[in-house]
């Protein structure tokens, strides 16, 4: 039996994230996954974005306090270290990763080169009738395409995204160093947020980012090592 409930998408980062932090803490979790953007305001009327959890009887939402309720109910392992000056740099890199590195991949599905395979990945387990999905397509973009140019990154061409990306990555490798994981032996909250925000970037609507990590064999080790930290 499910000690909690995931609603949401794989295919959003933030979603990977908790539900790898779930499974670093083994527990067991149901995966509702929306059918159209009515779910998402039933599920969030806040803010109306995935994920939102429901656990003892609670509802939380935001992935960045979602991993924190979790590691109060569920002290161990812990998704932060106990060196409080650690535990901050660990938070500081989930944020750059969750509102910096979120946008140069959200940029890049949403650009005129990828936005079509993006809204065919979204709407792929829709269960609207054929005849309704050039509107539910229309619905889609008209809330997701315009959010990376308001954003910023969106008004840089791809190929710009695309090369900053491949900065990035080499930034995130100077970080990690040596050591397993982000700024400690064991994954942390920094780890969860960024082996989401990669996940979405080899999904395979943005192949070359994709491209960009696997031709980088100590990221494609790193990964590796939180999937087999996070339940593979």
């Amino acid at each position: 039996m499910a000690d909690a409930v995931v609603y949401g998408s794989r295919l959003s980062p933030f979603v990977e994230k908790v539900v790898r932090g779930l499974q670093r803490k083994r527990i067991a979790y149901q995966l509702v996954e929306p059918t159209g953007p009515g779910d998402l305001r039933r599920w969030n009327p806040q803010t109306r974005k995935m994920p939102v959890v429901e656990m003892g009887g609670e509802r939380w939402i935001d992935s960045t306090f979602i991993l924190r309720r979790l590691d109060e109910r569920v002290p161990e392992p812990p998704l932060l270290s106990r060196d409080p000056t650690t535990a901050a740099e660990q938070r500081l890199l989930e944020d750059w990763a969750d509102e910096a590195l979120y946008w140069y991949t959200m940029g890049v599905r949403w650009s005129p080169e990828h936005a079509d395979a993006t809204v065919d990945q979204i709407l792929r387990n829709a269960p609207a009738p054929g005849f309704l999905k050039p509107a539910l397509r229309a619905v889609v973009k008209w809330q997701f395409a315009g959010l990376p140019r308001a954003q910023g990154l969106g008004r840089l061409s791809n190929e710009v995204l695309v090369e900053e990306y491949g900065l990035r990555l080499d930034d995130l490798l100077r970080i990690l160093g040596s050591r397993p994981f982000f700024y400690a032996d064991e994954p942390s909250v920094a780890d969860l947020a960024v082996y989401g925000q990669l996940a979405m970037a080899q999904s395979g609507v943005t192949p070359e980012l994709g491209d960009l990590v696997q031709r980088r064999p100590a990221l494609r080790e790193y990964l590796k090592r939180v999937e087999q930290a996070t339940g593979g």
